[in-house]
């Protein structure tokens, strides 16, 4: 049986905050998971991992995302995450397809 982890010093409130909005993310509830990390980063404003799970739930939403301040966040241990926002947010950004011009009808052109 695997030995339960231990996060050593973290408070008991952020780790359920933490496993919240990630049960939100799991579950594809991207808009809940983003409204519940925009309160807990008002309790937590340094945490790392909340701004993360933030920041990719705001590319699901189609919400705006500092990408210069990800791309400062860099480390070694979160770089497949924001690899991964950055993935979401290009691809949100290059599949949305261009308008189609229609006549005085409203039909395409």
């Amino acid at each position: 049986m695997r030995k339960k982890r231990q996060h050593e010093g973290a408070q008991p409130e952020l780790l359920a905050a933490t496993g919240l909005v990630w049960g939100h993310l799991n579950a594809y509830q991207y808009e809940q998971a983003y409204q519940l990390a925009l309160g807990c980063l008002q309790l937590w404003p340094a945490d790392e991992k909340l701004q993360l799970m933030r920041d990719l739930a705001a590319a699901e939403v189609l919400e705006p995302v500092d990408t210069g301040r990800l791309r400062a966040m860099r480390t070694p241990v979160n770089a497949a995450w924001i690899d991964l926002v950055l993935r979401r947010l290009d691809y949100h950004t290059t599949a949305v397809p261009a308008p189609r011009a229609t006549t005085s009808t409203g039909e395409y052109q």
